[in-house]
């Protein structure tokens, strides 16, 4: 039973109860209602930033930059609010368009939280003031309850009671790591990255961005990375949130004693789940036996070649994908999530004398040839699904059948091979693709050689030096094509294709970084493949079950740390 399950586990023994809420905000503060004394206030925030660096003593350097537009009475004071109570107000700093403000304050207003006086410096009506404010927040990093090698942070920026704000805006939020922390390794809870990279500090910077949505709302994101280098972890193990739970139940259900029935049987069922699936975890890969000198094996695919270097399964999905979008087997018909569907050229479900499984792979081989390109054997699984269901992000849909013929395949071309001397081969491979694309300082040979070479380059585990220079961020062929036609461009949007009732993908602007959506978009990919199904493969000389997850945690570890309503008044 992973840790995993067994957080699930407490969720369904809180929501049995009715209290599904209490288990998510531990140590949360709960949103105040931010009714301000005078009815004449009235204002915008067009931007919100939210930076949090993480430190090694487990605290988070918190900055936050306001930008407001005031309609109403002077903003004279702003209220923050903050994760915890346990701040000092002797380390906080503020400033106003540059100018420093001194009078900080715990807030009268806001439960949790502080009050920031700007006195002559108020916003007057009429005006767009820019507010900096930046603050420690201490025990900010949890274990994670996932994987006990990952730390966890879970951070809510300060939101703005309704009844005082104007529109909408755009807000980021930015959760640095401490420095030197494996990009890969950095993962996200729940609500995927907008982006990810690694700052002049050597930080990896976990991005979200919500554009034109409104400030009142709360929006909570989480990260998990390697727990090494931090001093401060708050540990917090399965008996520990259902003490949590039970201390936040028992005053309303007046006792202990009343919640025992209801308690111990599903504490039973717990144990009893965790122990069906200890036992029946299959291991889906057949093992590859080492035959020493036996030689390399050539010619595999990017995808085949990321099984058998082990990658996380994610990424090898990933690679399929954009394989087939590079080859036009599919077109994406959404960004996020990714979604595609077969291009018409290879549709075959319409077409009642194609009624054998052979005969549709003839249709599409010869479709292929006609097109230039080839259908690869493990390709043709995937092809049928997504026909199957041609609105369903990959991330919904159940890959595991085809995944475990792609793994097989692999496995199979194996024999016969050496096993130690295929791997170095492609991981020089991998290593030689992304070093002649980072050599090349010519843009335009750069793009060519990445549009031939991309799924190589990607395998390695930092490969964004190789598509990112200077303000240039290379986007493959298909999504160039997709980019071209839009009719709005804004990262993971949609625009309506001119005449064709039909929406076509846009991505970002040319500072966006097909490097960043294609991490969230692999990262996203994980919830399609059921660890219980597929397991990380196997290719030692002996069958053995996964030591780990296959694939990125994509779920909520156990720190949360949120703010109240805030607002000027």
């Amino acid at each position: 039973m992973t840790r995993k399950k067994a957080t699930a586990v407490v969720w369904v023994l809180a929501m049995l109860l009715g209290f599904s809420g209490l288990l998510s905000n531990f140590g949360t503060t709960q949103q105040v209602n931010a009714t301000p004394e005078k009815q004449t206030y009235s204002f915008a925030v067009p931007e919100m930033l939210m930076d949090a660096l993480i430190q090694p003593d487990g605290s988070a350097n918190i900055r936050y930059t306001f930008t407001f537009e005031n309609y109403g009475s002077p903003i004279d004071v702003v209220d923050i609010g903050t994760p915890g109570r346990n701040y000092t107000i002797a380390n906080m700093r503020a400033s106003i368009d540059g100018q420093p403000l001194t009078d900080i304050r715990p807030s009268t207003y806001i439960d949790v939280g502080i009050e920031v006086h700007l006195h002559d410096n108020a916003i007057r009506s009429g005006d767009t003031g820019t507010l900096h404010f930046e603050f420690v927040a201490p025990e900010m990093v949890y274990a994670d309850t996932t994987d006990d090698t990952l730390a966890s942070v879970q951070i809510t920026p300060t939101w703005f009671g309704s009844d005082v704000v104007r529109g909408t805006g755009d807000i980021e939020i930015r959760v640095r790591t401490i420095p030197d922390v494996d990009p890969d390794d950095v993962l996200y809870q729940d609500v995927a990255f907008y982006d990810k990279f690694v700052d002049d500090q050597g930080r990896v910077v976990a991005v979200w961005r919500y554009e034109d949505v409104s400030p009142t709302r709360a929006y909570r994101v989480g990260v998990s990375f390697p727990r090494d280098g931090i001093d401060r972890i708050v540990e917090i193990t399965f008996w520990d949130l259902v003490g949590r739970w039970l201390g936040r139940i028992l005053p309303v259900l007046g006792s202990l004693l009343g919640c025992l029935p209801t308690v111990l049987p599903v504490l039973f069922l717990y144990f009893f789940i965790r122990a069906i699936v200890r036992s029946g975890k299959p291991n889906y890969l057949p093992p590859i036996a080492q035959v020493e000198g036996g030689g390399i094996k050539r010619g595999l695919t990017a995808p085949e070649a990321a099984v058998i270097l082990e990658l996380p399964l994610n990424k090898i999905l990933g690679l399929v994908i954009f394989g087939m979008l590079e080859k036009g087997l599919v077109r994406q018909t959404k960004a996020d999530p990714l979604t595609v569907e077969v291009a018409e050229t290879f549709r075959v479900q319409d077409k009642d004398d194609l009624d054998t499984e052979e005969r549709r792979h003839q249709f599409r081989r010869h479709a292929a040839q006609q097109q230039g390109t080839v259908i690869h054997q493990y390709e043709y699984g995937f092809l049928d699904l997504i026909e199957k269901r041609p609105d369903t992000p990959i991330s919904k849909l159940q890959v595991v059948k085809p995944m475990e013929e792609l793994v097989n395949g692999a496995a199979a071309k194996m024999k016969g091979f050496d096993l130690s001397d295929t791997q170095d081969y492609y991981r020089r491979v991998i290593d030689r693709a992304v070093a002649q694309a980072t050599a090349l300082g010519d843009i335009e040979q750069r793009e060519a050689y990445l549009d031939r070479y991309l799924p190589w380059v990607m395998m390695q585990r930092d490969y964004r030096p190789a598509v990112n220079v200077g303000g240039y961020h290379y986007w493959p062929r298909w999504a160039r094509q997709a980019r071209a036609g839009s009719a709005r461009v804004g990262a993971g949007g949609q625009a309506a294709a001119g005449g064709t009732g039909r929406s076509t993908t846009t991505f970002g602007d040319v500072s966006a970084s097909f490097a960043g959506w294609a991490d969230t978009t692999m990262g996203a990919m994980a919830t399609a493949i059921l660890p219980t199904a597929l397991s990380k493969p196997s290719l030692g000389g002996t069958s053995r079950g996964s030591s780990g997850s296959s694939c990125a945690c994509a779920c909520a570890g156990c720190a949360c740390a949120c703010a109240c309503a805030g607002g000027g008044r």
